[in-house]
């Protein structure tokens, strides 16, 4: 007759809970007081986290706000519940606050809002929880104003802190042109707070309007042109030792759209020969670029969008709809989505607690345009 110990009971129910989904261990929080424990736990959330399985698409696409005077656009989240898109049902994930901005991330199932105020708070759809972020107080050199902003979000491999960073590229209206050094801002949320730096000769880079930045194992990634020649380079920021480094990409005609995303575990490029209208997947290992595949040609695509987990890429086409495309099957799958903007997402839910502490239960009740601190 086989005894069960004490012991194996305990693992064999903490096995099942790892495979539960976020919104059932919140509500098993209330069963008892070792589970409330257990769930709080950064040990259990880590390992829930590398356990979860249900890598799910978040698209985040534009419409217009009718009732807004400003014309904003205001972002919609739709989150795809089959992993493998056979089945194109959608949920709409409700923010709580109108997103007039855009999204960074997500890293970890947290993604950081960026809105129209220059603010940021992030925000974990699994748990909805926020957390408005202290404004940054960087001051910048004299007769300069920003330019551009690129996000980055990440958590420091050594020390377990989670930091995003801002790079501000900086206009001189003093000599009408882009100012040399970029300004960098690093905010840690153990300790809620930022610190700044003078960073790389922004000067020499085309950087992009948006905001997609591409974490792996814990440095941060922005695909940026040279000025000079127009080559694409990929720019790289350890969030350890807050250091950047430049990686030259791979010889691609000026025509190209280019976007940066991760293909089978590695930094990889999505590019689009707008002319002949094919598409090319390039990935770097040991600094060197291969070229994985090439597929098409593809009519009427304007821009590519990002890489699905199964190998499959996103594309928009010219009419502004949102196309998938899977290379194995040479399936394509329109998704019924029409916006002038989209951004992709391969999101994983998480339990990774955001909030400073009980004070901020009442900050859904905050109007958005109050957001960060003063």
């Amino acid at each position: 007759m086989v005894t069960i110990t004490g012991d194996f009971y305990e693992d064999a129910v903490h096995a099942i809970l790892l495979k539960l989904p976020v919104k059932s261990l919140i509500r098993f929080k209330c069963v008892c007081k070792s589970w409330f424990a257990l769930f709080e736990d950064s040990v259990f959330i880590s390992k829930h986290l590398k356990n979860c399985e249900n890598t799910r698409l978040m698209v985040i696409y534009s419409i217009v706000d009718e009732t807004d005077p400003f014309d904003y656009p205001l972002e919609l989240f739709l989150l795809y519940l089959d992993e493998t898109l056979a089945d194109l049902s959608s949920l709409i994930i409700d923010p709580l606050l109108p997103v007039y901005g855009t999204a960074g991330g997500p890293y970890d199932g947290i993604f950081c809002i960026f809105g129209v105020d220059n603010r940021f708070t992030l925000w974990n759809p699994a748990t909805k929880e926020y957390r408005p972020v202290p404004k940054c107080r960087i001051v910048f050199p004299r007769y300069t104003k920003i330019f551009r902003t690129n996000i980055g979000f990440g958590r420091d491999p050594k020390n377990n802190e989670s930091k995003m960073v801002l790079i501000f590229n900086l206009w001189d209206e003093k000599h009408n042109d882009l100012y040399d050094f970029s300004q960098t801002a690093v905010y840690t949320l153990s300790t809620n707070s930022w610190r700044y730096f003078e960073s790389f000769k922004s000067s020499h880079y085309h950087m992009p309007w948006n905001y997609d930045c591409i974490n792996l194992d814990g440095d941060c990634y922005w695909l940026l042109e040279l000025r000079s020649n127009g080559h694409r380079v990929v720019l790289s920021f350890d969030i350890s030792d807050e250091v950047y480094h430049e990686i030259q990409g791979p010889f691609l005609p000026q025509s190209v759209n280019a976007v940066m995303g991760l293909y089978e575990e590695c930094i990889a490029l999505l590019v689009l020969h707008t002319i002949e209208s094919f598409l090319e997947i390039w990935t770097i290992k040991d600094n060197n670029w291969t070229k994985k595949l090439t597929v098409g040609s593809f009519v009427g695509v304007s821009k590519p969008l990002g890489f699905w987990k199964s190998g499959g890429i996103f594309v928009e086409t010219h009419s502004d709809q949102m196309i998938f495309y899977d290379p194995s099957s040479e399936e394509m799958k329109n998704f019924g989505l029409t916006s002038h903007c989209f951004q992709v997402f391969n999101y994983t839910e998480t339990l990774i607690p955001i909030k400073l502490d009980d004070t901020l239960s009442g900050f859904f009740e905050i109007p958005w345009h109050t957001l960060g601190v003063y």
